[in-house]
């Protein structure tokens, strides 16, 4: 008999058999046979003598691997169409580690998998089976199946009356990613999380109701997605993935069902792994620093600004930014982009004014507050974003700042010390060092935000200006500065915690996963430190876990 483990439960014994295992290592793997209904046709469990496997939380095909055994019956071993090794079959792997208190083998699930390229091959003078394997996006990428032959395939941002050009109904991103999953992939077991704008989520956001409320295309696909023959299912669903920050998919190990949800920040996750165990099931560690992906600066230029409508008829009084625009409607229409010369700085809870329609607030797209005063610099062109809202029974009407003639705002990772020192900027003006005056001048950048994380020993004070520039691709959906700012920010974050990391070498820990929280006292640190495991690799061959980690460093709202 044997025993079985969900990849997300662990429990003392499992502890107590990973300890055990570092003095005699025995590991055995259980092949389950599944066929197109995803039914066991057959299973085999068999003696490891060569292998590894990944699992990268930065990938789409987030496990792969690639393993030698020696199956019990010869008549497995074949390539024909009821053996294992067929294209119609899929696999689903356990490893196994011998309980000496039950006197059996745990079996710990690994995942399912398609075979790849090599498909498999049976060495008849070794008596070995060798297998090569990846999770079922392979079955999306074009790889095993996922390719498209439409000529076109369209997903409108809305659906409107063709007699009027009246919005109907506005199109949802999950409905559409689960609409792909059913209809392109046939893909029925998935979990698909709420996807939209961050202010509209609850991890970003305590008033996150009110603003779903109050911004009824938050969930909204932005604008119409296109994709041309030959395309596959996968570039799709990236395509959807990458609309906003921050989320994975992937097909879960345990179940293989398909998610789609935020990337975890493990804020109030528990420890999965605490540092005495981890101390004695260590082998080896690397503390090195690949200093070539090390950023603490992102700017991220946003989509080119076309304006529906221009001028340079503007003037101001008080608070209030007065334009006269010929030929505009005969009220404000949502989604309507007006280009407008700024006559003078805008002062604090400044409103626009066009055509005498009525003065109507100023706001940033990403957070929902009014413009800081001095946002806007005179003599300069800026485009806003008009969007009508729908709150306590009435229709709200603002005015977005989107930007200049291109979306364009930067992060800087910081201690948050002033520096003392004062420099010249291009303009002739003096600015101290890595203040926001500084980088908005060297940069010509108006939206900069500092992220102050103290501790970090990557910020500009400490190893100077290092630019992470991202533009073209997904940037170019980005519409707004306040919507590059919170990119710039998250993307900041990402490099400064993902380079911030450990790898160690422990024995088989094959209840690992990406995503776990765990304490870790490093070799030449005197206090233990969080962090996050972002991948693994076992090693078939010499019975060996190598676990790269970044440390916690919890993300800034």
């Amino acid at each position: 008999m044997v025993e079985s483990m969900m990849a997300d439960r662990i429990t003392q014994e499992d502890l107590l058999i990973a300890l055990r295992q570092s003095a005699a290592p025995t590991i055995k793997l259980k092949i389950e046979v599944l066929d197109t209904e995803k039914r066991v046709i057959d299973v085999l469990t068999c003696g490891l003598t060569d292998g590894s496997m990944s699992i990268s939380g930065e990938s789409d095909i987030r496990r792969t691997a690639s393993f030698t055994v020696q199956p019990a019956l010869k008549e497995k071993r074949i390539l024909a169409e009821n053996s294992l090794l067929w294209p119609d079959k899929d696999i689903r792997i356990s490893a196994g580690l011998y309980n000496a208190g039950t006197r059996q083998y745990k079996f710990y699930p690994l995942g399912y998998y398609v075979y790849t390229d090599t498909s498999g091959a049976y060495d008849a003078a070794t008596d070995r089976l060798t297998i090569n394997c990846a999770d079922f996006m392979k079955k999306l990428d074009g790889t095993k199946n996922g390719q498209l032959g439409a000529s076109l395939i369209r997903y409108p941002a809305y659906e409107e009356d063709e007699q009027t050009g009246e919005v109907l109904r506005y199109n949802i991103l999950r409905d559409a990613v689960m609409d792909t999953l059913r209809k392109l992939a046939g893909i029925t077991r998935f979990r698909i999380d709420d996807m939209g704008e961050h202010r509209a989520l609850p991890e970003y956001n305590e008033h996150w109701q009110q603003y779903r409320a109050e911004n009824i295309t938050w969930n909204a696909i932005p604008f119409d997605q296109e994709f041309s023959s030959g395309c596959s299912v996968l570039s799709i669903l990236t395509a959807f993935r990458d609309l906003y920050p921050n989320y994975e998919m992937f097909f879960d190990m345990a179940d293989n069902t398909f998610i789609c949800q935020l990337k975890p920040m493990c804020y109030e996750d528990d420890i999965f792994l605490d540092n005495s165990f981890l101390q004695r099931v260590l082998i080896s560690e690397n503390t090195s620093v690949d200093m070539t992906t090390v950023r603490n600066i992102c700017e991220v230029w946003g989509s080119a600004i076309e304006a529906d409508y221009y001028t340079e008829s503007c003037s101001c009084s008080g608070n209030t930014y007065n334009a006269s625009i010929p030929g505009y409607r005969d009220s404000y229409y949502n989604g309507d982009v007006i280009g407008l010369k700024i006559p003078a700085s805008n002062p604090a809870g400044v409103r626009l004014d066009i055509n005498g329609f009525g003065p109507i607030g100023i706001y940033n797209e990403a957070d929902e507050e009014p413009v800081r005063a001095g946002e806007m610099k005179p003599g300069t062109v800026y485009a806003f974003r008009i969007r009508k809202t729908h709150t306590g029974g009435q229709d709200v009407v603002r005015a977005y700042l989107a930007g200049q003639w291109q979306v364009h705002a930067l992060n800087v990772l910081t201690s948050g010390k002033r520096s003392g020192r004062f420099v010249t900027g291009p303009d002739g003006q003096s600015c101290e060092l890595y203040s926001r005056e500084y980088f908005q001048a060297f940069y010509h950048c108006g939206h900069v935000d500092m992220t102050v994380v103290e501790e970090s020993p990557f910020t500009v004070e400490k190893l100077g200006e290092i630019l992470d520039v991202k533009t073209g691709g997904e940037y170019e959906n980005i519409t707004s500065d306040s919507l590059a700012a919170d990119r710039a920010k998250w993307e900041n974050w990402k490099n400064s915690r993902l380079t911030d990391h450990i790898s160690i070498t422990t024995t088989f820990l094959p209840f690992l996963d990406v995503n776990q929280k765990v304490s870790y006292k490093r070799s030449d640190s005197d206090r233990e430190q969080q962090y996050i495991i972002s991948s693994v690799s076992h090693d078939f061959t010499g019975c060996t876990s190598e676990i790269t980690m970044y440390r916690f460093y919890p993300y800034q709202m």
